[in-house]
């Protein structure tokens, strides 16, 4: 006869935090002209678009949270650059931050820059693609 232990079996324990590391991991596949690349990223882990404008030739950068959705986005550029967007009927930001998508996919003829978490990719002429996997 084996004595009672009262507690968390250590099988609980296991599968309760592999939960909680699943929720905190987000798969992110990014596709350039080279393949298709998988990134292990973390909700805190930002991202970041960088371009210049082939009409007013100024530059564009588009900042962006990773939660279960790229969210959170912040654009930056020069008033011509925003206007060119918005045809000046709105402040182009309020309606970026309440944008939630599961791909991007950025297109320059002139060149662009993507920087998820620590990891950057480019493109020139040519198209950027980045989707979450995971959470679903």
């Amino acid at each position: 006869m084996s004595p009672y232990r009262p507690g968390l079996r250590p099988g609980v324990c296991f599968a309760a935090l592999a939960l909680v590391l699943l929720g905190l991991i987000r798969v992110v596949e990014v596709e350039d002209k080279a393949g298709r690349h998988l990134l292990l990223l973390a909700p805190w882990d930002q991202g970041v678009v960088e371009f210049i404008h082939s009409v007013t030739n100024r530059p564009v950068r588009i900042e962006f949270q990773l939660g279960r959705f790229f969210q959170g986005f912040a654009a930056y550029t020069d008033p011509e650059t925003e206007a060119y967007y918005t045809e000046g009927t709105y402040t182009w930001n309020q309606l970026l931050k309440k944008e939630a998508r599961k791909q991007l996919s950025y297109c320059s003829e002139l060149g662009l820059f993507l920087k998820l978490g620590e990891r950057w990719f480019s493109a020139q002429g040519e198209c950027l693609e980045a989707r979450i996997l995971w959470p679903p």
